[in-house]
């Protein structure tokens, strides 16, 4: 039977927590104060920790830091009445699980345990045992790097469980097959999935399509609609492109995240859903909201669990891999299936590939399109990607470095080297190679010495 510590100043809210989860199969501890909880974690295991925010000596949010250094996997929820945003996102920022506002809802509350006593069992599982094997049978997730290996970890973790997923990375790096795998391993499988490009949506229709409308709500609303979230009622919701979301529609969102319900456009009724949102972006959410572009609640309510998928650059063993696999696909059904040529496969693994696994899976077909036996040659690539390659790898073989190059000398041409390469990678884009490279714009055009450098903003 999990065990919960309820932490709490207050003695009704103490009773009324411990009558509500002891009714629900729990074994309940209280505490009322920071202390006294502290001194039950040191003595006692715990499945999970819900402590009041407002109290004293010892407040929520110090017992909470107190509760991570002694253990650091203890899921840890906090209530309040007095929660600003702040003070929720930096305890979100810290590890918390999760939190809820007083008065609070029941069934939320009962779910919110739920995952949390389901996270604290998978943390206790990898401890238990952090060198058992992990099987990653994903259909179209081909991973060899140790990077995206991580992912495929999560990946498994996470699928089972009810929490909500932001996926972090380039355009192309695969972000959708990895949200309908998270789908696919999850108890969900069987219910609806739906994704949706929130950037392919006129801003106007946004809503609407989210959230549905009724008859008469706008011009052309001739009958009742529902929208995705109703769609994706019991199973998964894939929002792509989150960064694209106006601040007016990431407030709806929010609320629906918080209370599983919606209202339509032009309705006057909440609609109950239970749906698992998995959010992806390719843009920089924390830099957004720091640019008060996107909201911060909304943001740490998306990031229960975040991915980041590195771009297949990046990740140069999984480059000939994911070419075999577009191979398998483009010529299913056919009775050989051509291979790559040693020349073909040293040009895939010396370009760049700034449109990441899409772009690759574009030159496959291209390849395939033009094929006249059963193996793929340099000369039937795209011609930009087979010249780039080549450029690439004669870089990479030019005059070896004289014996009285200084170390100085080397380096800078090394330096040079990386530098053009990164420019290559982002077509010539210099800005963009500056945010890639991680410095100013200015610093580039002095390292790359070709061109004024442009004044420091």
């Amino acid at each position: 039977m999990p065990k919960i510590l309820i932490v709490d100043d207050e003695a009704r809210i103490l009773l009324l927590l411990q009558s509500l989860l002891k009714a629900n199969g729990y074994d309940v501890v209280t505490a009322k104060d920071g202390n006294s909880a502290l001194d039950a974690v040191k003595s006692d295991t715990f499945d999970l920790v819900i402590t009041d925010l407002r109290m004293s000596p010892m407040d929520g949010l110090e017992l909470f830091k107190e509760i991570k250094k002694l253990q650091p996997d203890l899921p840890v929820i906090l209530l309040t009445a007095y929660a600003s945003v702040e003070t929720a996102i930096e305890a979100l920022k810290n590890g918390a699980f999760d939190y809820l506002s007083k008065p609070f809802k029941v069934d939320e509350m009962l779910d919110i345990v739920k995952r949390a006593i389901e996270s604290s069992k998978n943390a206790a599982a990898a401890v238990a045992d952090p060198n058992a094997p992990l099987r990653y049978q994903f259909e179209n997730l081909i991973a060899a790097n140790s990077a995206m290996l991580q992912v495929c970890e999560m990946i498994q973790r996470v699928g089972p469980t009810a929490a909500t997923v932001l996926i972090n990375g380039e355009s192309g790096t695969g972000k959708e097959v990895i949200a309908r795998t998270i789908h696919n391993t999850s108890p969900r499988k069987e219910k609806p999935w739906v994704a949706v490009n929130c950037a392919a949506l006129p801003e106007n229709l946004l809503e609407s399509e989210m959230f549905g409308h009724v008859k008469g709500s706008f011009t052309g609303a001739v009958v009742d609609k529902e929208g995705l979230f109703e769609t994706a009622d019991g199973g998964t919701l894939f929002l792509d492109e989150i960064s694209s979301l106006p601040l007016q529609l990431q407030g709806k969102l929010l609320r629906v995240l918080q209370e599983k319900e919606i209202r339509r456009v032009g309705g006057n009724t909440n609609i109950p859903v239970d749906v698992r949102v998995i959010a992806a972006s390719n843009s920089n959410l924390e830099q957004l909201v720091t640019q008060g572009a996107f909201r911060a609640d909304l943001y740490y309510r998306l990031a229960v669990i975040t991915l980041d998928i590195p771009a297949l650059r990046d990740r140069p063993e999984d480059i000939l891999p994911l070419a075999r696999h577009f191979i398998r696909t483009e010529t299913a059904g056919t009775e050989v299936q051509p291979t790559l040529s040693q020349e073909a496969a040293d040009l895939l693994v010396a370009y760049a590939w700034p449109g990441n696994g899409r772009e690759l899976e574009n030159a496959i077909k291209h390849a395939v399109t033009f094929l006249q036996s059963d193996t793929i040659t340099p000369d039937l690539l795209p011609p930009r990607i087979v010249t780039r390659a080549s450029e690439a790898k004669a870089q990479q073989t030019s005059a070896p470095v004289q014996a009285n190059t200084s170390l100085k000398g080397f380096l800078k041409a090394k330096e040079k080297e990386y530098l053009e390469q990164i420019l290559a990678s982002t077509n010539g884009d210099k800005e963009k190679a500056a945010q890639t490279l991680q410095v100013s714009l200015a610093t580039l055009y002095r390292k790359l010495a070709d061109d004024p450098a442009p004044a420091e903003k």
